[in-house]
């Protein structure tokens, strides 16, 4: 459906409310379609913003890539490889959190929810420890303009997560109250997207963040920011 489509919606409206079974495969209902798709909006357009403003850095002589010669900290970006196998599981346990709740399984509806979260929170401490692997060898916050966007953009990135955690902490303990099943269930499905969304803006930030001078030069030429 289409923002034509879900602004015409009419909320004050009753539906008709099938089985306890049919509930579980309901979609979102309108308000929280609107707010999760005006909150991505607003996040990516906030990143697309910095991107432009790193590409058009990349182009001055102090900018000192990460990545491109052997001595450079992700030339090998194993490292980083490691975090998004971790996220991308963090993923799919929330994917199987949304069939298990389609398919009214409880008890594996809170194990998946329980170990998405516990995926999410092990890439924080994994993305701390690159932030320490490159203070370690001396690429500081400070050290160069890619240092400085490395560490905004990863972190930037890390607080939308922690969000993510913390709003999905309340729809798990919402679980235990009585209430609106579907608005939970929508809820449940809200936090599923939006962890796709941060995984798939992680391998934007991966891309970006570890490219080679030339690379750099090619993008911004491409986009005239050169």
């Amino acid at each position: 459906m289409g923002w034509f489509g879900i602004l015409s919606e009419k909320p004050w409206i009753p539906e008709a409310q099938g089985t306890s079974a049919e509930w579980g495969r309901t979609a979102y209902t309108p308000a929280v379609k609107i707010s999760l798709r005006f909150m991505l909006g607003i996040i990516s357009v906030f990143f697309l913003l910095f991107f432009v403003t790193f590409i058009s850095r990349s182009q001055y002589d102090d900018f000192l890539a990460l990545a491109g010669e052997p001595w450079q900290p992700f030339t090998n970006s194993m490292r980083l490889w490691i975090n998004s196998g971790v996220l991308v599981l963090a993923s799919v346990a929330m994917q199987g959190a949304v069939y298990a709740l389609r398919r009214n399984q409880n008890l594996r509806l809170l194990c998946l929810l329980a170990i998405g979260a516990v995926l999410a929170a092990l890439f924080i401490i994994l993305q701390i420890s690159v932030w320490q692997f490159l203070a370690g060898m001396g690429y500081s916050v400070a050290g160069n303009p890619a240092n400085s966007y490395f560490y905004i953009l990863t972190g930037l990135h890390v607080l939308h997560l922690v969000g993510g955690l913390v709003a999905l902490s309340r729809v798990v303990y919402s679980l235990r109250e009585e209430g609106d099943l579907q608005n939970r269930h929508a809820a449940i499905e809200a936090c599923a997207v939006y962890w796709h969304y941060l995984l798939g803006l992680w391998f934007v930030l991966f891309f970006m963040l570890t490219r080679t001078p030339e690379t750099y030069a090619l993008i911004a030429a491409a986009c005239g920011l050169g």
